[in-house]
């Protein structure tokens, strides 16, 4: 049974859209280095609550390389159904398909 668990975490074949998640792809400004990230929303977006009452949700990602000085910073907001609203980023780029 752990062994399953542990195949569908980690295996190959996981489908990672099946998750309630997405992927953050960044480049750097400064050394052109590329970050593909995963983003669960389940657990690393954070609460806001608005005055109305409602809840949205933001996501602050500070993303460092290896052996390169510059941070990258990314600021995202999402509404009440965890839909992207915007997004900003320092120091780097996204990085569209």
């Amino acid at each position: 049974m752990l062994k399953n668990l542990i195949g569908k975490i980690f295996g190959k074949d996981h489908d990672h859209s099946a998750l309630d998640g997405f992927f953050l792809d960044v480049r750097c400004r400064e050394c052109n280095d590329k970050f593909h990230l995963f983003i669960h929303k389940s657990w690393e977006l954070s609460h806001n609550f608005e005055e109305d009452g409602s809840i949205t949700y933001f996501l602050k990602k500070k993303i460092f390389g290896v052996g390169c000085p510059n941070q990258i910073t990314v600021d995202m907001k999402f509404d009440s159904d965890k839909n992207l609203i915007s997004r900003h980023i320092e120091n780097g780029d996204f990085l569209e398909d």
